[in-house]
């Protein structure tokens, strides 16, 4: 019943507009600019291989390569002015991405700057404004393309639970490094929020030793925070991308 619901959403989408020029020109307009956005960032941030074990740079190159994916997949359409529909694993993929990229928006805005020396505003300046490239412009633009340019994504409540795959496989990621000798700094992980080795650990609460070195909340409880958070948004984000495209509820 639900693929019948779902062929039919899509023929009935098809004939109203096969289509849209003037989509697909935004949406690789914005694909484009977050792209290079985030190229630029990831030059602008580079200070040696280290920096490739940061999520940072890690999401901005998923979502860089997804986008330039589906950017191809526009371009396409304008040239032969036929529209491509990729299978869905392909649009989960991108949600994850989206996902991903919004985490490194979110924990640089909430956690991380206000924590830095020199404080928000300089801390999305530095490197060229390299870093508000990386931090906020790509993940923008990610977020807005995936909420109005996705129409051919078949989503699912359920979807809302792989956003937490991305953070969690990073952090096993981090442990298994620091676990064979990878430091950073004087710290067990890239981010003071994951530093397992704090004096916090992975169930310690302290808000007194809130710095640089961590946020005095043991990390797992910082993962379970996140995952809920996550979850939430890429329910909304999903509620969102189908009210937006008018999507069928519930596919």
């Amino acid at each position: 019943m639900d693929q019948e619901r779902v062929g039919n959403f899509i023929k009935k989408l098809r004939m109203k507009e096969k289509f849209n020029r003037k989509k697909l020109i935004i949406s690789i307009i914005i694909k484009t600019i977050a792209i290079l956005s985030s190229i630029y960032g990831i030059i602008k941030t580079y200070f040696g291989p280290l920096s490739f074990t940061y999520f940072t740079t890690l999401s901005n190159l998923f979502i860089s390569i997804i986008l330039l994916i589906f950017l191809f997949k526009d371009i396409y359409c304008i040239l032969t002015k036929k529209e491509i529909i990729f299978k869905n694993y392909l649009y989960i993929i991108k949600f994850l991405a989206t996902i991903s990229i919004t985490l490194t928006f979110f924990v640089y805005l909430t956690i991380l700057a206000p924590t830095l020396e020199g404080g928000i505003i300089n801390s999305y300046l530095s490197n060229d404004a390299g870093s508000l490239c990386v931090h906020f412009i790509t993940p923008i633009l990610s977020i807005i393309d995936f909420l109005f340019f996705d129409y051919w994504y078949k989503s699912k409540n359920s979807h809302s639970i792989y956003a937490i795959i991305p953070p969690l496989l990073y952090v096993l990621f981090v442990v298994i490094a620091s676990s064979l000798g990878l430091r950073w700094g004087e710290m067990y992980a890239p981010y003071n929020f994951l530093n397992y080795h704090a004096e916090t650990g992975w169930f310690g609460l302290d808000l007194s030793l809130i710095g640089w070195e961590t946020l005095g909340i043991g990390v797992f409880y910082m993962l379970i925070i996140l995952s809920v958070l996550f979850i939430i948004i890429g329910r909304l984000f999903l509620w969102l991308r189908n009210k937006i495209n008018n999507n069928v509820k519930g596919i």
